[in-house]
């Protein structure tokens, strides 16, 4: 098989970003480790920076978009929402998030975009705590706390929660939501 399709290229190369970083993202380098001529890539993208942009398109519907859908689509409460998106940010690819924060400091489209899928997801949460009844800039305030717990979580790595991610979830939550008292 000398072509591939799309979806597979952009799922091999965020695998390459998490594994090898953005300066592995070439042509060459991507052709090669999937044994495929230039062609293929040729095919679906016009050079190289379609291939990054589209990447990062494609980095956003799937980490956020499609995230934000599949908990919507549930029925579930707010809380039951949050302690399920904490869960997943515990679940998740925290090489490929680093690699992408670690890409967007050497590229201002990524950068860009990053902030960009930074702005919508602490927005979502901040929707979820403000429909728990916590005042608007409340639940902004606590929003930002908790996305930044989320970045440390990512910049750490595993090894500073592997013991007991269950009570973290439990912990954020019960800041996430403590009563405001003005």
């Amino acid at each position: 098989m000398d072509r591939l399709s799309k979806s597979e290229w952009l799922e091999h190369g965020l695998t390459t970003l998490a594994n090898a970083g953005f300066t592995a993202l070439k042509a060459d380098t991507l052709c090669k480790a999937l044994g495929v001529s230039r062609g293929s890539f040729y095919w679906h993208f016009k050079n190289l920076a379609d291939f990054h942009t589209t990447l990062l398109n494609y980095w956003q519907t799937q980490q956020i978009n499609n995230t934000v859908v599949n908990l919507e689509s549930g029925g579930a409460t707010p809380e039951e929402k949050l302690t399920q998106l904490f869960k997943l940010s515990l679940q998740g690819q925290p090489a490929l998030e680093r690699a992408i924060r670690s890409w967007a400091t050497h590229n201002a489209q990524v950068a860009d975009a990053l902030r960009d899928a930074d702005e919508k997801s602490m927005g979502y949460i901040a929707q979820l705590l403000s429909e728990t009844g916590l005042p608007v800039e409340i639940a902004q305030q606590r929003a930002l706390v908790l996305y930044l717990s989320y970045i440390g979580n990512v910049v750490a790595g595993e090894q500073l929660i592997r013991h007991a991610p269950h009570t973290l979830v439990d912990t954020l939550m019960a800041l996430a939501l403590a009563p405001h008292t003005p």
